[in-house]
C-alpha cells in the first residue's frame, strides 16, 4: 500500500477539460476499479477557472476541498469542507477561488454532461458539510458509501476498501478489506466503499 502526498507537484499530472469549461483544469487519477463505476481523483483547477454553462452529469460527486475554494450552484466549499453533489444535481456558476485542488469521490458513470436543467423532483441535491469530529454521510439511493472522519486508525482494519485522507498531513491511501491501515497518526476522513 502506498501513502501518497497530495501536495506533492511532481505526482502524475494530466491535462482535461471539464464538460462545459473553457479552461482545463488537471488531475491525477488514484484509484479506478474495472466495471464499478467509483473512482478517486486528485483534482487541481488554476486560479480564475469557471464554469459559465449550467447542467448535470450521471455521476456523484464528493469533493474534499485542499486548497482555495470551489463554488458551484451558490455553495461554497473551502478547506475542511466535503461539497456534496448528487447524482443530476444542477451544476451552474461554478468557479474557483484561487488555485483550488480537491480530493474528488466520484460514484457512477463518467461523462454524461447535458446541458439543461432538471425539475425538482428529479435533480440531486448540492451540499457542504464541514469536516469535524461528527461528520457522517450516510449511504444512501444517491451516494453508495459512508464518508466519517475518525480519530486514528493507524493500524485499523476495515470490513470494506475504504480510502484514508488525513488533512492535517496532505496524505491520501486506499486500503482494501481487511488490510491494516498504514501507521500515519491524526485524524482521518474516511470513504467506505460499500
Amino acid at each position: 500500500m502506498t501513502v501518497t502526498d497530495l501536495y506533492d507537484d511532481a505526482l502524475s499530472w494530466n491535462s482535461f477539460s471539464p464538460a462545459g469549461a473553457d479552461v482545463p483544469a488537471e488531475m491525477v487519477m488514484l484509484r479506478s476499479v474495472a466495471g464499478s463505476n467509483s473512482r478517486t481523483v486528485l483534482v487541481r483547477f488554476p486560479a480564475g477557472w469557471s464554469r459559465s454553462k449550467t447542467g448535470y452529469q450521471p455521476a456523484g460527486e464528493e469533493m474534499l476541498v485542499l486548497t482555495g475554494a470551489l463554488t458551484m450552484s451558490g455553495q461554497t466549499g473551502k478547506p475542511g469542507h466535503l461539497l456534496v453533489v448528487e447524482p443530476r444535481a444542477t451544476r451552474a456558476d461554478t468557479a474557483t477561488t484561487g488555485e483550488t485542488r480537491a480530493l474528488v469521490w466520484f460514484s457512477g458513470a463518467p461523462g454524461g454532461w447535458t446541458e439543461d436543467v432538471l425539475d425538482e423532483a428529479e435533480a440531486g441535491a448540492i451540499s457542504v458539510l464541514p469536516v469535524s469530529a461528527d461528520l457522517r454521510r450516510e449511504p444512501s439511493d444517491a451516494l453508495p458509501g459512508l464518508v466519517e472522519v475518525i480519530g486514528d486508525v493507524s493500524g485499523r482494519t476495515f470490513d470494506n476498501d475504504v480510502d484514508l485522507v488525513w488533512l492535517a498531513s496532505g496524505q491520501w491511501a486506499h486500503v482494501t478489506a481487511g488490510e491494516p491501515a498504514p501507521e500515519v497518526g491524526g485524524e482521518a476522513v474516511v470513504r467506505h466503499w460499500i
